[in-house]
């Protein structure tokens, strides 16, 4: 004769029912997926771990030189190195394709530290500017890590960025109109 205990949460202490589970925290994985501009084409990265942002950190940190007569302080920057050491870091894959050749097919690129190199070598400015940035929104810590001189810098090269292309748009203009 056996029977059946039914236990209902009456006789379940509070703090047992009301526990929530309990979460990983050596297992943060996050990959995203940068898309390029043909739709088909794309970047595969992780968001930086603490492992990782320690690494970044170290292969990009500066010194700092404070000259004794006069107090000055200066540093170098290197944004050039620091974006490629940025993607470095984050990517893991991709779906790439490139032709051997003018007119030959186009072929996948596997995706190794060398070919992430030639990437960043040869591609569009601009797509790797953007994928940077993608990368810099995805880590808010990195947000943070931009000084107010490196914020600057960008801004002026966005002012003669817009200088150059209204000298364009309005010789553009004028020969559109003779």
């Amino acid at each position: 004769m056996s029977e059946s205990t039914v236990i209902s949460d009456a006789h379940v202490p509070a703090y047992e029912q009301s526990t929530p589970a309990q979460a990983d925290y050596f297992g943060f994985a996050s990959t995203e997926r940068f898309l390029l501009p043909d739709g088909v084409s794309f970047i595969e990265y992780r968001i930086m771990n603490e492992g990782k942002k320690a690494q970044f950190q170290k292969m990009t940190s500066r010194d700092l030189v404070i000259e004794g007569k006069t107090g000055n302080a200066r540093t170098r920057m290197d944004p050039a190195q620091e974006r490629h050491e940025l993607i470095r870091q984050s990517v893991i894959g991709w779906n790439l394709k490139r032709r051997r050749s003018a007119n030959g097919p186009l072929e996948d690129v596997p995706f190794n530290n060398s070919t992430l190199g030639q990437f960043l070598q040869d591609a569009n400015p601009k797509l790797v500017e953007d994928l940077e940035l993608a990368i810099r929104k995805s880590n808010p810590w990195l947000l943070n890590e931009l000084t107010v001189e490196q914020i600057d810098a960008q801004m002026d090269e966005l002012r003669e960025l817009r200088e150059a292309a209204v000298e364009r748009e309005r010789g553009e203009a004028s020969s559109a109109s003779k």
